[in-house]
């Protein structure tokens, strides 16, 4: 039986590598990886800290990232502001339960080690024996068993999180890790749906009640840092078909008090 170290096994079953924003947000955008990091790490440092309260993720969400620009127009559409507005998703400090969106990490390991191979081949972790690749330090084989050791410690907390805020889009990016993501929301994967733009499922209550939309989609502009004219349409495009989906699903006020100019004008 593997015995993963306890650091690691704190560590992944946590929102630990979740940038923040607004927990409450009707939006949860999530990527694959957390941060970048500096290889080989010294566990102690790296894996010290899982981060288990996610009210604690509640920070502004800074403008000036290479990617905020593809993420507002995206997150504008859905919302109805005008697309370019970052500053209708981005808020400053003092201001950060208005933002509409709160960006995750399906994996709390670093962008450089989440693929098969550099999980089994690069030297990575800092142990007593010298330096040991990711499979060596966790006892996880392969990139495959991680994967499964995440769905199984960091799904239920996730799923948790989903029962006490009631996101009702959670936005992924990989149509290669749908089967994945839905697992991990604890999404239904007998109920999925195919788009020009997604794969969608949703998560279900206990009384069969739909709670939350797990998007899968494979965007070229979503999070580019200088999205074309044509993906900065398509941003456009499928930001709408999100919400009609959202729509659809949770009704007319779903948004709550997030909803954009362009869907409240005329109503106030």
């Amino acid at each position: 039986m593997v015995k993963v170290p306890e650091l690691f096994a704190n560590y992944v079953s946590s929102f630990a590598g979740c940038m923040g924003g607004n927990p409450d947000a009707p939006i949860w955008l999530v990527c694959d990886h957390a941060h970048q990091c500096d290889l080989p790490m010294d566990p102690k440092v790296a894996f010290a800290n899982p981060q288990n309260d996610m009210n604690a993720l509640t920070r502004a969400l800074p403008s000036t990232c290479k990617c905020s620009g593809s993420v507002a127009r995206l997150i504008n559409s859905i919302v109805g502001n005008e697309e370019g507005e970052i500053n209708k998703v981005f808020k400053p400090e003092g201001q950060e339960k208005d933002q509409p969106i709160f960006l995750m990490a399906a994996s709390p390991v670093c962008i450089g080690l989440i693929e098969p191979q550099a999980w089994i081949e690069k030297p990575a972790v800092k142990t007593d024996d010298g330096v040991v690749t990711m499979a060596k330090y966790t006892g996880l084989p392969t990139y495959k068993d991680f994967i499964n050791y995440l769905v199984a410690e960091r799904g239920p907390v996730f799923q948790k999180a989903i029962a006490e805020k009631g996101p009702k889009i959670i936005l992924c990016q990989g149509f290669m890790k749908a089967n994945e993501y839905f697992k991990l929301f604890g999404a239904d994967r007998t109920s999925v749906q195919a788009n020009d733009f997604f794969l969608v499922a949703p998560v279900k209550d206990e009384n069969g009640k739909v709670v939350s939309l797990v998007f899968v989609t494979e965007m070229l502009g979503f999070g580019a840092p200088d999205p074309t004219t044509e993906q900065q349409l398509e941003l456009l495009q499928a930001g709408m078909e999100f919400r009609h989906y959202a729509y659809d699903q949770f009704g007319e006020g779903w948004l709550g008090k997030y909803a954009g100019e362009l869907l409240t004008l005329g109503k106030k």
